[in-house]
């Protein structure tokens, strides 16, 4: 299993199509689900918008095993990608560049004044496997 995100996964993160990100249980079962935007930060690292199974919690046991399926639009070649969370961002150069991603989005639709980013979550990812 690789740990490094390809050109390929880079391109298909900067695209406006959303993500499934699943909490998976220890048993390799998906317990939550659901679709959002993902950031991509360096070959390593990803951000998504704060989400609600991110609790604010200094025990790192109780974090969730978080898993990413990035699809490519164009190609429909898709990505797993397990990720590790680091940290919450409220600022600095992640978070304005995943507002202003998000914010392109919700004004294609209309409801750009409904829009705004309260933190961005920080993730190392771990593994990447293709589907």
């Amino acid at each position: 299993m690789n740990k490094v995100l390809s050109k390929q996964i880079k391109l298909a993160l900067e695209d406006v199509f959303p993500s499934y990100i699943m909490v998976v249980s220890k048993d390799g079962i998906p317990t939550n689900t659901s679709l959002s935007q993902v950031c991509y930060v360096d070959e390593r690292h990803i951000a998504l918008p704060v989400q609600t199974f991110m609790k604010a919690s200094t025990n790192f046991q109780e974090i969730p095993n978080i898993v990413a399926e990035v699809v490519d639009p164009i190609t429909l070649r898709n990505w797993n990608l397990k990720l590790k969370y680091l940290n919450t961002v409220e600022q600095g150069p992640i978070f304005e560049k995943m507002a202003v991603k998000l914010a392109k989005i919700f004004s294609i639709v209309g409801m750009e004044d409904l829009f705004r980013l309260q933190g961005a979550e920080i993730y190392e990812v771990v593994g990447v496997s293709e589907q």
